[in-house]
């Protein structure tokens, strides 16, 4: 659950600002166990009510990470790069008054807005399939939004923990980058894909890209855990766009903008649709009966076969009765 003081920051004001949501893919709208607290299908993104976004400051080279002043201290956020057992990089991050940071990962602890947990096939998650090893980060990325217009959202690697920090140990792929800043890569990574040609019906899937801890874009590794990372592609950034696929290797989400989202389906048109659909009488071509279909409500309080109700034949994609 929120935290007295995160619940505060995180929900709506009177006229509140929606940078956007992020959706799980897979879930239909809601998890198989329900909704609870940070953990849901969907999470909305509102601008806080006092920003708590990060902006580098400044880097110090120690023997260890807890030779640092700002890895000690619980007011303070950094990023901790290990190069050797004897020398560690240590980038120290200040206040940003103009951005709201939001955390999502495999995490409970209070750091986590969005709690996300892995995907099973068909949905099907609870005692009865048990995750026993999570692919997905504790700690996956982090979603920095502008506090002012067009509130544009980044995206970047790893999320800072109950201390703070986020620790690139020495097996990690990490670098230092031509201009000095220091850069790396999550174990598994976090894969962005934007939709070429707007998120529309003739919109057509881009490339998949990594996205670095620094908000950096880069080519593929060879396998999503190696070592080495890919190219760096300058061209691109790390804005996220309507329509934008967020693979954390165990969930991919989907990132709808405000703009986005009021022009979406409401769920009146929906219902128009539906009715629409019913009044032209469609029937199976199998068992020659009208077929109907229901309202969302009757739809979750389906519990009985009816001869009225349709099916999708998912080997073939064609709508039928039941038989």
């Amino acid at each position: 659950m929120f935290s007295s003081s995160q619940e505060e920051h995180c929900a709506p004001s009177k006229d509140p600002v929606k940078y956007g949501e992020l959706v799980v893919l897979g879930y239909n709208g809601s998890l198989p166990t329900g909704d609870r607290g940070r953990r849901k299908s969907r999470f909305a993104l509102y601008k806080r009510t006092k920003a708590n976004g990060v902006k580098p400051s400044s880097m110090h080279i120690h023997s260890t990470p807890q030779d640092s002043k700002a890895v000690n201290s619980k007011g303070l956020h950094s990023i901790s790069y290990t190069l050797s057992r004897h020398q560690t990089v240590v980038v120290e991050y200040s206040h940003d008054k103009d951005t709201d940071m939001f955390q999502i990962g495999r995490s409970t602890e209070s750091p986590i807005d969005f709690v996300v947990t892995d995907t099973i096939s068909g949905g099907q998650e609870g005692e009865e399939n048990p995750i026993t090893q999570s692919t997905i980060s504790r700690f996956a990325c982090r979603v920095v939004c502008e506090r002012n217009p067009p509130y544009t959202a980044r995206i970047f690697a790893a999320g800072f923990d109950s201390s703070k920090n986020i620790f690139l140990g020495e097996k990690a792929a990490k670098w230092k980058n031509p201009d000095g800043h220091m850069d790396g890569l999550t174990t598994n990574g976090v894969l962005v894909m934007h939709p070429k040609g707007g998120f529309t019906e003739e919109s057509k899937p881009g490339v998949w890209r990594e996205i670095s801890v620094c908000g950096d874009v880069y080519t593929l590794r060879e396998t999503r855990s190696a070592q080495i990372p890919g190219k760096l592609v300058e061209n691109e950034n790390n804005i996220l766009l309507d329509g934008s696929l967020v693979d954390l290797c165990g969930a991919t989400l989907l990132w709808r903008t405000a703009e986005g989202l009021f022009h979406a389906p409401t769920q009146k048109h929906l219902e128009a649709l539906r009715q629409e659909i019913n009044a032209a009488r469609p029937q199976c071509p199998v068992g020659l009966n009208t077929l109907a279909f229901p309202s969302m409500n009757r739809t979750r309080a389906f519990t009985s076969l009816e001869d009225k109700q349709p099916w999708v034949y998912l080997a073939c994609g064609h709508v039928h009765g039941y038989h």
